[in-house]
């Protein structure tokens, strides 16, 4: 109710009318389904919406990987076209701007063996975990994902791959082996300003608005997704989103600029570190020297997958690649090993990593 009173009530307008939005929400529901319609409209969503152009290869691509030429660190962004997590990923997608879905890294144990490290991996049990599995399980799986992935190798830059530091990366990967998949900062990785990260027409009133609806319908989801996340923002404990949204009004700010507040790498949370996919990458990045004298002046949990992507760290002489991945009509340093689709990621390879990277000022530095 004090939210309320300071804010007044939200009144959201639909421009196609209450049938046209019903319609639009419904048109939503084939990106999620595993067939070939489910696959066309996840490509006209991402051609409409991203200006994606989804470049069919004449014959599929399905590379015959030679080990010796992977390397730790070595970074693989996936991007999956349909089913339910093709569906997910889109959406994804368009909300991070990303032109990839999913990822996952490299790494090579002291006999030369090749692994793979992966948050999202799915166990036995059907939980998503932090795993790290042999390269040769990893690739069986994925030629047999029904979610149809494109996958793309970023090969390390020579210069980075000889200050990547492979034990650290190993001890680190250990570390987070088996930990839940990074939930509690997924949604808030992405926004960074208080309305210019949202596409239209979504906007902070609308998200807090879901998450209240949300909050009634399944409390238990909602501790798990935003709770907790938000009680760190606050530094407060236990607090459920009415109680939030009470703090937050006397902190002095708005549940916009609350969100905003930039995710800490440090923070522990009631099932443990929280990392996303791409967020445990980073983090043995970190770890491994990969960042330099910026490691400790960068928080991993604020990157997106289009974030990771676009850092300076990766090949740039496409004459250095494997041959096995390198073909006449590959016009970019990286090796597409798996897709029948052209893998476009703009702004590859293309921004320096620099200290505070992602993030805004807390709008809580002065009121805490």
């Amino acid at each position: 109710m004090e939210y309320v009173k300071q804010h007044g009530i939200s009144v959201f307008l639909m421009p196609s009318g209450m049938l046209g939005t019903l319609l639009s929400l419904v048109d939503v529901l084939p990106l999620f389904s595993n067939t070939a319609w489910g696959q066309n409209y996840n490509l006209a969503f991402l051609k409409k919406h991203m200006g994606a152009t989804f470049e069919k290869h004449p014959h599929p691509r399905q590379a015959t990987i030679n080990p010796d030429d992977v390397h730790s660190g070595d970074f693989l962004a996936l991007s999956k076209i349909r089913g339910r997590w093709g569906g997910f990923e889109t959406l994804e997608k368009w909300v991070t701007g990303a032109f990839a879905g999913h990822t996952a890294v490299c790494l090579k144990d002291d006999l030369g063996n090749l692994w793979v490290g992966e948050s999202g991996h799915e166990n036995e049990k059907g939980e998503e975990i932090n795993a790290v599995i042999p390269w040769d399980d990893w690739w069986e799986l994925t030629l047999k994902d029904e979610s149809n992935p494109q996958v793309a190798l970023l090969p390390l830059h020579p210069e980075v791959r000889v200050r990547f530091n492979n034990t650290a990366a190993w001890e680190y990967a250990r570390k987070m082996s088996g930990k839940p998949y990074g939930y509690h900062n997924m949604i808030f990785s992405w926004i960074d300003t208080v309305a210019d990260n949202y596409p239209p027409p979504l906007d902070a009133h609308l998200v807090i608005s879901v998450m209240s609806m949300w909050t009634r319908v399944h409390p238990a989801y909602a501790a798990n997704m935003w709770n907790e996340v938000l009680n760190k923002r606050l530094g407060t404990e236990d607090l459920d989103l009415y109680g939030i949204l009470a703090e937050t009004e006397k902190c002095g700010i708005t549940f916009d600029q609350l969100l905003t507040i930039p995710e800490q790498d440090e923070w522990v949370y009631s099932n443990g570190q929280s990392t996303t996919c791409v967020a445990l990458i980073l983090a043995m990045y970190k770890e491994a020297g990969v960042f330099g004298p910026v490691s400790n002046s960068i928080q991993v949990t604020e990157f997106t997958i289009r974030d990771a992507y676009m850092l300076k760290i990766f090949e740039d002489n496409q004459t250095r690649l494997p041959r096995w991945c390198s073909s006449g009509d590959n016009k970019v340093s990286f090796c597409q090993i798996l897709g029948e689709y052209q893998m476009e990621l703009p702004g590859y390879n293309t921004l320096d990593p620099y200290a505070n990277m992602n993030e805004k000022l807390s709008f809580l530095t002065s009121t805490l």
